[in-house]
């Protein structure tokens, strides 16, 4: 009887994850980034509870909002979108690698049939590589902003 449970709650959980992707989906058809955002934050801080297609869909929302952010110049929500796409990519990895890649395989096809082809894997390893810089570069940064405080130059 508890297995049954489960597995109606389980069924119940795809049902509203795949109704919230929809409405994802609408929100970016209609551009308004503002609840993409919104709607794709709410299911991330689910992501354990997420299936391989809502991480999929997930992480090429998060991608378009990393795009949208490198358009209007909002670094910050950029690089915030790049950060979540990256963990719901691994995420879908981590739970199914198979079923993961294969959907990466069907969403690259299928956006190349659209006219431009979108491929999650290139893209997500483009960002992880840029995140890196961009991590290393800031941890420079901090590095020489410690290394000369004006408080050490006084002592000197």
């Amino acid at each position: 009887m508890a297995v049954a449970g489960l597995v109606f709650l389980g069924v119940a959980c795809a049902r509203d994850q795949e109704k919230e992707c929809q409405e994802i989906t609408d929100a970016i058809s209609s551009q308004d980034f503002e609840k993409v955002t919104n709607l794709c934050d709410n299911l991330y801080e689910r992501l354990p509870e997420c299936s391989v297609k809502t991480l999929g869909e997930l992480t090429l929302s998060y991608i378009t909002l990393a795009f949208v952010g490198a358009t209007t110049g909002d670094q910050a929500a950029t690089e915030r979108s790049m950060r979540r796409a990256v963990d719901c990519y691994d995420a879908a990895m981590d739970k199914n690698a198979g079923e993961a890649t294969a959907l990466w395989q069907k969403m690259s096809a299928e956006s190349g049939s659209l006219g431009q082809s979108i491929n999650p894997s290139d893209i997500v390893e483009t960002f992880r590589q840029t995140l890196g810089e961009y991590d290393a570069h800031q941890a420079a940064m901090q590095n020489d902003s410690t290394a000369y405080s004006p408080v050490a130059a006084a002592a000197e």
